[in-house]
């Protein structure tokens, strides 16, 4: 994992993907990068959550991805582990998810932790039979598949 961020930090790209199906993995995985790099962390679920309680549910999509700008923003240059992004997916806030990362990178360089799968050039978030399964083809994003 460590060469793969190494690569990641010299290059010219600013959002990098830390996929595996499983939560503990990604956990573990951001922990270990803690522990190294010492990068702030920005568990999006926990902090976004009360932002969007105090909007009505028309105004959460836009508030979301300014939430996303502006904080991030604030922690700009980066690199920032994002972790917990499962709230991004909520079919009601009309967002995607992907996206967002990628324009948020343009500020603040990222490194996500993402619950799914990336195999051919398909991106996914979840597992199939998940009501949030959701793909994506040639994401256009620097991706590490953990093992």
């Amino acid at each position: 994992m460590h060469n793969t961020i190494t690569d990641f930090l010299r290059t010219s790209h600013t959002c990098l993907l830390l996929v595996h199906p499983a939560v503990s993995r990604l956990e573990d995985a951001a922990n270990e990068l803690l522990s190294v790099y010492d990068w702030p962390r920005l568990s999006v679920g926990r902090e976004l959550s009360p932002v969007l309680l105090s909007e009505t549910p028309q105004r959460r999509s836009r508030a979301a991805r300014q939430w996303m700008k502006t904080h991030l923003g604030e922690m700009s240059p980066g690199p920032v582990l994002c972790t917990n992004i499962y709230l991004l997916f909520e079919p009601t806030l009309k967002l995607d998810p992907l996206r967002l990362m990628r324009d948020a990178s343009r500020v603040t360089r990222l490194v996500v932790t993402w619950p799914g799968s990336y195999m051919d050039d398909v991106l996914a978030y979840a597992v199939p039979d998940h009501s949030h399964y959701r793909i994506w083809r040639k994401p256009e994003v620097f991706i590490m598949v953990l093992e």
